[in-house]
Parts: structure tokens; C-alpha cells; sequence
């Protein structure tokens, strides 16, 4: 039977507690040189990434993180591709931002199916 360790609780909570942290005491620091303005989504998305990556692994025995990254490719193509079509003017930066929102919304959702379905794992054994 299949137990908890500690990696697998501290990857269930690590990406809440990271948003947490982040927000209340290094917002001031999101900002690189005037130039860049980093917001708290993309310091979690990596982890996120690492997270999915392992999680999926436990629990599949191979990792979703090669299909959630041809989706979110996808999505992006198909963003590009709205925006190129549209009358506006295409801003690339806009594009890339919604991209990495997008990415992180759903990244987000599936590392949360993941663990969830890794605990019903664990639970019925």
C-alpha cells in the first residue's frame, strides 16, 4: 500500500502557501529595473510545473506535464491567431501575458485534479 511522504504533503499545500507568502511580504520585489512587472502567478507557475510533473508521475506512472504544455501550446496558437485576425493592433506583450495567464489557470486547476485524485488514490489503496 501506497503511503503519504513528506514531499507529496508538502507539494499539496506549497503552491497556496507560496501564493500566500508572496502576496503579503514580496510584492515590492515583482518588479525588475521598471521594466518588468512580475505578478504572483508567474512565481508559482514553476512550481506548479514541478508539481505536476511528480504528482502525475505517482499517480499514472508517467507525467501529464508533456500534454498540459502541447495544450497550453495550443491554446496559444489559437491566441496568436485571434489577435492576428482581429482589426486591433497586436501587441505581443498582451499576447504573451494572456498566454501565461491562461497557462496558469489551468495549470492551477489540473495540479489541483491531480492531487485530489492522488489522495482518493492513496485513500482507497
Amino acid at each position: 500500500m501506497n503511503n503519504f511522504d513528506i514531499l507529496e504533503i508538502f507539494l499539496y499545500v506549497f503552491p497556496i502557501l507560496q501564493i500566500i507568502i508572496v502576496h503579503l511580504f514580496f510584492r515590492s520585489y515583482l518588479m525588475y529595473r521598471n521594466k518588468f512587472k512580475f505578478s504572483v502567478t508567474d512565481t508559482v507557475l514553476p512550481i506548479l510545473l514541478v508539481g505536476i510533473h511528480i504528482l502525475s508521475g505517482r499517480w499514472l506512472a508517467f507525467s501529464l506535464l508533456p500534454h498540459y504544455l502541447f495544450g497550453i501550446f495550443l491554446i496559444g496558437l489559437g491566441i496568436t491567431l485571434y489577435f492576428e485576425k482581429s482589426p486591433k493592433q497586436f501587441m505581443a506583450g498582451k499576447v504573451f501575458s494572456i498566454i501565461v495567464k491562461m497557462g496558469f489557470v489551468i495549470g492551477f486547476a489540473l495540479y489541483y485534479v491531480i492531487v485530489i485524485a492522488r489522495i482518493l488514490q492513496l485513500i482507497r489503496g
